[in-house]
């Protein structure tokens, strides 16, 4: 059931078949970050795709079951698998990391995500992998892409933060909750949140379905987990500066984009990237979503980036097609 390079994580609340929890065992003592496995679509064979997901932060897989799911159940025409992988440190369920949080930070996230990824390609050696990327996720993708150009098909970049992501709206407002100070006092304060009633939290986001309010309860239950995201974000805001147009430039023709309408993570720095990569707006790689799609697309919206992904990847499969000799 699972690969080699994945443990089965058991965990009271298990998402619906055919995915299954796991977990992925890093190098260096530096313990285990959570996953989630979707099984070749068809039995005893390797698949034809495999799909690799990273998520924004905080890192929470969790969030992402119905997309990912939507995206498995959609796609028929060839064996499909899917790894989901949440970021270090992230998990509430899984905090054997020794190290200080302040390590689990981006620089810590680039390390982890390329070794799931080398395991993945070592194994799976004739399956083309596509990498599935959301918000900082999606610079994680971009990160491996350059790192690993001939291991991955293509990128899916979903709502990305590629650039000056500490100048956008929402980076100014919150950078001072990523500082040393903010990080402690709400990892501190989280302590306190699992004695939060149900229905208060339900009625502060009246909108989330029952799932999504069960993973973000247990996340700000966690002091470890608020820090370890606290801290990568801090680290987001100093690092992601300039666009890489080199890197974008040299592989656009496996990159996909999905833009919101609005996005408070994106602000100007989406007609930025547009002029630099689509300035006649004729670009099929680029999808600019409804004006009520927001970033945190999987909540509320996953089907319809569901439906997104499984049109790329009907588009690759017929490019992989048109190439056969």
């Amino acid at each position: 059931m699972y690969p080699p390079f994945l443990l089965p994580l058991h965990r009271p609340n298990s998402p619906p078949p055919p995915c299954h929890h796991a977990q992925f065992v890093h190098n260096g003592g530096l313990g285990s970050s959570h996953a989630l496995w979707w099984p070749p679509s068809q039995d005893n064979m390797d698949p034809d795709i495999l799909l690799y997901f990273l998520p924004g932060n905080p890192g929470l897989v969790d969030f992402y079951i119905p997309f990912l799911s939507g995206l498995y159940d959609r796609y028929s025409s060839s064996n499909l698998a899917i790894v989901g992988r949440g970021h270090l440190g992230h998990c509430p369920q899984i905090q054997d990391n020794p190290r200080h949080h302040s390590e689990e930070s981006l620089t810590i996230q680039i390390q982890t995500s390329l070794e799931v990824l080398d395991a993945i390609s070592t194994f799976y050696a004739k399956t083309r992998i596509v990498v599935i990327g959301h918000s900082v996720g999606a610079w994680l993708a971009l990160q491996a892409l350059e790192k690993r150009p001939k291991a991955i098909l293509a990128v899916f970049l979903l709502f990305p933060t590629l650039s000056n992501i500490a100048s956008t709206p929402n980076g100014r407002l919150l950078t001072p909750f990523f500082s040393p100070l903010g990080r402690q006092v709400l990892s501190s304060l989280a302590g306190l949140a699992k004695y939060l009633p149900e229905s208060l939290l339900a009625f502060f986001f009246s909108h989330w379905p029952k799932q999504q309010l069960g993973v973000l309860r247990e996340f700000i239950s966690s002091p470890q987990s608020v820090h370890a995201s606290l801290s990568m974000a801090h680290e987001e805001m100093k690092t992601i500066q300039d666009l890489d147009q080199a890197l974008i430039e040299q592989h656009s023709n496996k990159l996909f984009f999905f833009y919101a309408e609005t996005d408070g993570w994106v602000g100007k720095e989406k007609a930025n990237f547009l002029s630099r990569f689509d300035p006649n707006n004729q670009s099929t790689n680029v999808t600019h979503g409804p004006v009520d799609v927001p970033h945190a697309f999987c909540i509320n919206h996953s089907d319809l980036l569901a439906h997104h992904c499984h049109e790329w990847l009907f588009y690759l499969e017929k490019q992989i097609g048109s190439d056969a000799p």
